[in-house]
């Protein structure tokens, strides 16, 4: 790409105007900016055209670069169609990674890359300001490092979240690569389960000899991704020692050195211990001192809508984990909690399977009520019949199920059903997107009626 390109951005939220702004800034002349809103021409900057409205794909054949937007995937036929034409296909963070002039660390996984991500920075960012680094954080989480680009010199880190979104067209792999859990995710985007972990591969395929990679030897997909580590390869474990980092006796090791105990963890819910195994390993990989490690695990709260505590009314606690759009992760926000439990759950449908995460919610003992809102209710519910019929002979816990159309309906009425000493999770396992904008809105108005509640 020269300053004579005929570019394309595609989308223009928050990396397209980001990518926007970078352009125009080192002078690219001929640039248009295509998405569906019509009603973006009254915001654009000056010196971009636009192609809005319906037909905003049409004709990309006419353009030599294209930064795609994470929100439109990749197989779209317009975008492989220029592609085919010759067109380079790129994105925000693919430009990025090419133009980087520093280690880059890169986390990826169906959930709990922007709590890793950001236990990784708080690690660098402590031992960096002793050693002169600066760290920075960005990708899904924080902003676009499009934004930071021209700071960075050779003495800098950066850690970037990383979506299967944006990897899918990365052509270089970080340096530093963590890989978390992947389960079925996105399958209303990804074409099928198959094409979701080819997009995750992208964070190892491109990596050398020379480069690190950390996968946790408990998870079912660390094995297909073992063939592509071509560097130095650490492995995390809660149940078994490993030569990265593990756990043992309740106590945390990176290393053959302790971290802290597992009660002196900061972090509520216990599939954080996984995430501050891998965010260790790397950290100490990077020049982190024990001491700040240490301090980080035993300081470091959860992240806004990732089991975020919200308040205590009345001897009970209540917990926003809006960001679970997953069965897993509402499956592992379950089992963070051993005192009475009161979910709510349910969201948007992106096609994805809730019998074992029904197998979960009646198998729970501490889980006295489910309360089941948006388009996914029926398909739960469903589900938790059919559950009930598998486990008739085993036994299981008695567990109410009611059905709300509104969020304040079903705070009010987990409220209603809440015992003393025990907790109301939101944690809907669906996307957000039939009844809010996003996870956000989502969390923030769970927030705003428990907040209400007197």
């Amino acid at each position: 790409m020269d300053e004579r390109s005929k570019i394309a951005i595609l989308g223009f939220g928050l990396e397209g105007k980001a990518i926007l702004e970078y352009l125009q800034k080192h002078h690219y002349p001929e640039i248009t900016v295509c998405d569906r809103n019509e009603k973006l021409k009254n915001e654009m900057p000056g010196g971009a055209s636009v192609q809005l409205g319906k037909q905003y794909l049409d004709g990309l054949d006419k353009f030599e670069v294209i930064f795609r937007s994470p929100g439109i995937p990749f197989l779209t036929p317009q975008i492989q169609a220029a592609k085919l034409a010759g067109a380079e296909v790129t994105s925000v963070i693919g430009f990025f990674m090419d133009q980087c002039p520093c280690p880059v660390v890169g986390v990826t996984g169906t959930k709990g890359k922007g709590t890793t991500s950001s236990l990784i920075y708080e690690m660098l960012k402590q031992s960096g300001r002793q050693a002169g680094v600066d760290v920075f954080l960005g990708g899904n989480i924080g902003r676009p490092p499009i934004e930071f680009l021209d700071q960075l010199n050779a003495n800098c880190i950066v850690v970037l979240e990383l979506s299967s979104f944006q990897l899918q067209d990365m052509k270089k792999s970080p340096h530093y690569a963590v890989l978390l859990n992947t389960t079925t995710d996105h399958l209303d985007y990804h074409a099928d389960r198959d094409e979701y972990l080819r997009a995750k591969e992208s964070l190892l395929a491109h990596q050398h000899k020379d480069c690190v990679a950390v996968l946790n030897k408990d998870y079912e997909y660390s094995k297909y991704y073992k063939p592509l580590v071509k560097g130095k390869l650490y492995w995390t474990s809660i149940k078994e020692k490993m030569d990265g980092a593990y756990v043992s006796d309740d106590r945390l090791f990176v290393g053959k050195e302790k971290i802290c105990d597992k009660n002196e963890i900061a972090l509520v819910g216990a599939h954080n211990i996984e995430n501050i195994l891998m965010a260790a390993v790397i950290a100490k990989e990077l020049g982190a001192d024990i001491k700040n490690i240490s301090e980080v695990v035993t300081t470091f709260k959860n992240l806004p809508h990732r089991l975020q505590f919200v308040r205590e009314l009345r001897g009970v606690k209540y917990f926003n984990d809006s960001y679970s759009t997953t069965p897993e992760t509402s499956m592992a926000a379950v089992d963070s909690f051993d005192v009475p439990t009161i979910l709510i759950a349910g969201g948007y449908d992106k096609g994805l399977d809730y019998g074992r995460w029904a197998e979960k919610i009646l198998t729970k003992k501490s889980l006295r009520t489910v309360i089941l809102l948006g388009q996914t209710t029926d398909k739960m519910e469903k589900a938790l019949i059919e559950a009930e019929e598998k486990l008739s002979t085993s036994g299981f816990a008695p567990t109410k199920v009611l059905r709300r159309k509104k969020l304040e309906e079903a705070v009010v009425e987990a409220y209603a059903e809440a015992e003393e000493g025990g907790v109301v999770v939101m944690s809907p396992g669906a996307a957000s997107f039939d009844m809010f904008e996003n996870y956000k809105e989502r969390g923030n108005e769970f927030i705003a009626h428990v907040r209400k509640l007197k």
